[in-house]
């Protein structure tokens, strides 16, 4: 009887101890909210950050609330309320809309954190994440004008400003100034009859490498060229497996990492208000596969080129 009792006695105090452990690990998050302008489906941004959830819920044994096609404050209040009732306390915003209407109600939410993309708004429970794209673009310029045998290359940009884009100009025109460059803007994330269009009338400009740099465009761009055996780069994404013979690298903004990151950072307690920035860093922006059209010397020399960027920090040799 006394070796039964002292059994039980050791296994409650194991039980105990796990259990006290799994209190004290437990961090700062709870639950997570994900707010979309568009949706989970398009192969890019929206893609990206639904995964990023999925691995936040896998990692933390939470639960995460995704709401998509979110276009103003009512609905953004709305959602953000039925999340602090299923126990949210940390949400995303996935697009810098997303800013000025967290901006508007999170001071009526003080347990709760906010999280958006790209913007310049924050408080102290407010954090801009910001992805610093021209280098990435500027080393995918580097390889299209190693790659081009036409010397003309054609840009399908959601806008005229982005950052990949202007990095991309400058990546090309400081590998070959030869090149000629052909900039389309869509002023759409999403409308790929208008990119289509475009693409059709950059055809005439003799391109051979095609640049789609936008969220809900960029695949119907990336097949429609390789049926008229023009090389593309993908975005956001890794898209060298949409069609491996043509697309030769693609610019990433890994979100998956990048959403655990953050999530991390939160139940840790160490995530700042403010803006954060994402540079060029071969973790969580980089460069994707090459293509395997591209030569293993031009591989070599855009390697060589990311290597003292990260080195130096310096983009001209």
């Amino acid at each position: 009887m006394k070796k039964y009792l002292l059994l039980l006695g050791l296994a409650s105090t194991v039980f105990l101890l796990v259990s006290c452990g799994q209190v004290f690990n437990k961090g700062q998050l709870n639950n997570v909210g994900l707010l979309l302008d568009g949706t989970i489906h398009d192969e890019t941004w929206g893609k990206g950050a639904y995964l990023g959830a999925l691995e936040i819920k896998e990692e933390h044994n939470i639960s995460v609330l995704t709401r998509e096609n979110v276009s103003t404050i009512r609905e953004t209040e709305e959602h953000v309320k039925d999340m602090k009732r299923q126990g949210v306390n940390l949400v995303f915003g996935h697009g810098s809309e997303f800013g000025k209407y967290f901006d508007q109600l999170n001071e009526a939410y003080p347990d709760m954190h906010f999280v958006y993309f790209n913007g310049n708004t924050f408080d102290q429970n407010i954090t801009s994440i910001h992805f610093d794209g021209y280098e990435m673009g500027y080393f995918a310029g580097v390889l299209s004008a190693k790659v081009t045998q036409t010397n003309e290359i054609g840009i399908i940009s959601a806008f005229e400003n982005q950052p990949e884009v202007q990095g991309f100009f400058e990546g090309v025109k400081d590998t070959d100034p030869r090149v000629n460059l052909h900039l389309r803007s869509v002023f759409d994330w999403y409308d790929q009859q208008r990119a289509l269009l475009l693409f059709k009338d950059l055809l005439a400009d003799n391109i051979d490498i095609v640049y789609p740099a936008g969220d809900g465009f960029n695949i119907p761009i990336i097949l429609e060229a390789e049926k008229h055996d023009i090389y593309s780069i993908g975005y956001v994404s890794e898209q060298n497996e949409v069609a491996p013979e043509s697309v030769i690298t693609s610019t990433i903004q890994d979100l998956e990492k990048i959403y655990v990151n953050i999530a991390n950072q939160f139940d840790q307690g160490e995530l700042p208000s403010g803006v954060i920035h994402y540079g060029f860093d071969n973790e969580y922006i980089y460069l994707g596969e090459y293509g395997d059209t591209v030569s293993d010397e031009v591989k070599e020399e855009v390697d060589a080129a990311i290597n003292r960027y990260l080195e130096s920090g310096s983009l001209k040799n």
